[in-house]
């Protein structure tokens, strides 16, 4: 059963983004796995999702720390933090772009995974340490048309995710990152402008080959954040891309 080394040993996780996709498929697997877990979002998860939930914005400092207290008084302080909260892309070049729609983007996936690490950190550093896992997008290693601002973002989350590896290993926190593909989860489908799944795998096929010929599940991006997160523990600073091959 999943551990977190070094830190508290009874498997207390909060994660970000857990009504739906990849988040809600993080938030079953670590329940069957036996951690307690609180859900932050700003809608409410499916009723049979056995986990505390929290409506929390991850741009707000104050109601993030809000919610963190009410974990840890409800279930102790959180030994994994797991950010997947971020917003669809808003399809656009840069010259048809609204400045307020790029800082929206960059304000949720970027800012909020400060905001939620740090909360998370600071509480984790009292207790002997523990494990942040950041999520980002294949979308921050490569240049594609019509995402400046998530993109931008997501590759911001890279970056953080090295620099917090760096400055929490002193208090036995580790920090990594992982980038999913094209997944299926309802936003990716969404942003994909279909419902379908096989037209979605299509288009993004048509765009770069997929070498396993199929879309990545959020089951599947949750199997790696939680090695990371719980089962990895020398491995501290990486970031894991999950696309079915399609980045080589």
């Amino acid at each position: 059963m999943a551990e977190i080394e070094g830190g508290p040993r009874d498997r207390v996780a909060v994660v970000t983004g857990g009504a739906s996709g990849i988040g809600h498929a993080v938030t079953a697997r670590l329940i069957a796995l036996g951690w307690r877990v609180a859900v932050f979002d700003i809608k409410q998860p499916p009723g049979d999702q056995m986990a505390s939930f929290h409506l929390v914005d991850v741009r707000e400092p104050e109601a993030v720390e809000h919610a963190m207290d009410l974990v840890e008084r409800a279930l102790g302080t959180p030994g994994l933090l797991v950010h997947s909260a971020a917003i669809a892309p808003v399809a656009g070049d840069c010259l048809s772009t609204a400045v307020e729609d790029f800082r929206t983007v960059v304000e949720v996936d970027l800012l909020g995974s400060f905001v939620m690490a740090k909360a998370a950190a600071s509480r984790m550093r009292t207790t002997g340490g523990g494990s942040l896992v950041l999520v980002s997008s294949a979308a921050g290693l490569r240049a594609r048309w019509g995402l400046a601002g998530y993109s931008a973002a997501k590759a911001g989350v890279i970056q953080l995710a090295k620099v917090l590896a760096v400055e929490l290993a002193p208090h036995g926190i580790r920090v990594n990152c992982v980038s999913p593909g094209v997944t299926l989860t309802p936003m990716m489908l969404d942003s994909w402008g279909t419902a379908e799944p096989d037209e979605a795998f299509r288009r993004a096929d048509a765009q770069a080959p997929i070498p396993l010929g199929r879309l990545v599940t959020a089951e599947e991006v949750a199997e790696a954040i939680v090695y990371l997160g719980a089962d990895a523990h020398a491995i501290t600073g990486h970031n894991l891309v999950v696309d079915g091959g399609r980045s080589v």
